[in-house]
């Protein structure tokens, strides 16, 4: 389970508050959903997007297991004074509603089968699934290959099981400032799977840094994210793909990569 940590959060909250990558991504959302209706943000990490989707909505809960994540929504939640966002701690499995969501987002949230059996029990609509849709980490030094979670591979266990559902690709732009070069190199330490993270230093990440465009920050990193989108109804999800016992082998929560 990932752990945010000061350092983690402060990147997040700057590259999210740097460009209009959730802006753009909760319009995408509801391309497939109507407005104002009751909608889940599932593991919704420091709740960016939840914000974004609650200009559409009537409602958005926002669920999360880290106590640290959700801080960060409560602050924004007062900052713009939004009336229609409900922070949830929790393991979602265990955070029924007492009345079944219009909807559900999973933006890079577990693998099909956790998503759907969630879906089933707690909506009673449209789920939105997000996945990457790259398969190299884009935060290392080497090259490491991503091959879980993907939208091909969400797109062949749906085909496999014959769910019907629609499906986009876009790419969305979503870099992340730095301050410094010494918050540069903590960074890649941070989000890097290379084997000695420890080991990176200025010269290996230089050349990915560019001056910052918008004049704010001394460095950027520019970085285009493609993604996937899949819209489904609930009532579509068949019996014999739920996962029985509710276990999951990852919490509820967004990382990068």
């Amino acid at each position: 389970m990932y752990v945010w940590t000061p350092p983690s959060i402060k990147f997040l909250r700057d590259a999210s508050e740097y460009s209009d990558y959730y802006e753009q991504l909760a319009e995408k959302i509801f391309a497939y959903l109507q407005q104002g209706i009751r909608i889940c943000d599932a593991g919704c990490g420091l709740g960016y997007l939840s914000l974004k989707l609650a200009q559409f909505a009537a409602s958005v809960t926002a669920i999360d297991c880290s106590e640290e994540a959700l801080e960060v929504l409560s602050e924004n939640i007062h900052k713009f004074d939004i009336s229609n966002i409900s922070p949830r701690f929790g393991n979602i499995f265990e955070c029924p509603p007492s009345t079944r969501y219009d909807a559900m987002v999973f933006c890079f949230f577990g693998n099909t089968q956790e998503s759907l059996t969630i879906a089933r029990e707690q909506c009673v609509g449209k789920v939105i699934l997000i996945k990457k849709d790259y398969y190299e980490h884009r935060f290392s030094i080497g090259h490491h290959v991503l091959d879980r979670y993907s939208f091909e591979k969400t797109c062949n266990d749906l085909d496999e099981n014959s769910i019907p559902y629609q499906k986009e690709r876009f790419s969305l732009q979503m870099g992340q400032p730095f301050h410094s070069l010494e918050d540069a190199v903590l960074f890649f330490q941070i989000y890097s799977q290379d084997d000695q993270p420890e080991r990176i230093n200025e010269e290996m990440i230089r050349n990915r840094l560019i001056k910052d465009p918008s004049g704010r920050y001394p460095f950027y990193l520019p970085s285009e994210k493609r993604l996937g989108l899949i819209a489904l109804d609930t009532e579509d999800i068949p019996d014999e793909f739920i996962i029985s016992g509710k276990t999951m082998d990852r919490g509820n929560h967004r990382r990068r990569d």
